[in-house]
């Protein structure tokens, strides 16, 4: 008996593939990981893991890479602002700081671009803008760049731990080379 086309993309849609299973498996080991640690955002590490995990360990070093570095470049540029800020306090109209905040991008993308890191230049502008714009009000303005830095880290390293584990992680056909192991 032959099975339906709906029947078979129905099959289709819960037969995941490795690159589905190891990314679960780096979440859930990111978010238990980061939880335990003091100032942890496990958010921002399950989300690393996500990013990392990639159809081939080469691709997942390099977005890795680009995610670590982003993570230091973004955090460190948004904590020096801050600093700033606080060193020479004087009360700026919301439109004048949000000029210097997005005049602040252009270094950070000429960074990325003479890091030979083009593919970081995005990444390092959101973390920037995270800590300036939503971390402005923070106590210290060190311990959210920080904590960040610490949850991408964790995001990666397991990331990259569970990618590169040898063997597969499903069961069944071998899928070729070139294919994406969703």
């Amino acid at each position: 008996m032959s099975s339906s086309p709906e029947q078979k993309k129905r099959r289709k849609f819960w037969q995941l593939g490795g690159r589905v299973q190891k990314t679960v498996a780096a979440v859930f080991l990111s978010l238990l990981t980061d939880s335990l640690r003091p100032g942890g955002m496990p958010f921002y590490a399950a989300i690393t893991a996500i990013l990392c995990v990639q159809p081939k360990a080469r691709d997942s070093v390099d977005v890795a890479a680009n995610r670590e570095v982003a993570t230091i470049c973004g955090g460190a540029a948004g904590m020096g602002f801050l600093f700033l800020e606080r060193a020479f306090p004087s009360p700026l109209p919301d439109v004048l700081r949000y000029a210097l905040v997005a005049a602040a991008v252009i270094p950070l993308i000429s960074l990325s671009v003479w890091l030979e890191r083009p593919k970081a230049t995005f990444l390092t502008c959101v973390v920037f803008l995270s800590v300036v714009v939503t971390h402005s009000g923070d106590v210290h303005p060190f311990f959210f760049p920080l904590n960040r830095v610490l949850d991408t880290t964790i995001g990666i390293i397991i990331a990259l731990a569970v990618n590169l584990l040898p063997g597969k992680f499903r069961k069944g056909r071998q899928k070729p080379a070139d294919e994406d192991p969703l």
